[in-house]
């Protein structure tokens, strides 16, 4: 599969735990959805203004897409690189990859679609103007 180089402004480092390793020495494939929640985690900590309310709605997860392109092992260095590249009316696309931040190998790529979620009534909603201008700031494109 060829990866088309991609330009990440957030990128968090990732302490592998003994918990996450699987019996033949790597990183077990379910461990990597939990890296790409702190890697989201991460992104809207740092491209939240402080006049944005993150909790005006919620993010929920609606799809993943997943390569997996090669095994990471216990002692390596690694971290989750994310962005927003799409956004919609009411959802929008993470798309995430995980890399040996010594050889900058990509170990896995994935895109998520995330859907805007009011917990009040139960239902999607429009993704609010003002997290729209603070994630296309942020980017450095209209979205």
């Amino acid at each position: 599969m060829e990866i088309k180089e991609e330009t990440f402004k957030t990128t968090l480092p990732i302490q592998i735990r003994f918990s996450d390793i699987d019996a033949i020495g790597h990183i077990n494939n379910n461990i990597y959805f939990s890296y790409f929640d702190l890697g989201k985690t991460s992104y809207f900590d740092v491209v939240k203004a402080t006049a944005v309310s993150w909790t005006a709605g919620l993010i929920v997860l609606a799809h993943i897409d997943i390569n997996f392109l090669s095994p990471i092992y216990y002692k390596e260095k690694i971290a989750v690189d994310s962005k927003i590249i799409r956004l919609g009316d009411k959802s929008g696309v993470f798309l995430q990859q995980v890399r040996n931040i010594k050889s900058n190998e990509i170990k896995c790529r994935c895109e998520s679609t995330f859907v805007t979620y009011n917990a009040h009534t139960q239902s999607t909603m429009s993704i609010p103007d003002i997290w729209r201008q603070a994630i296309s700031k942020y980017e450095g494109i209209e979205l």
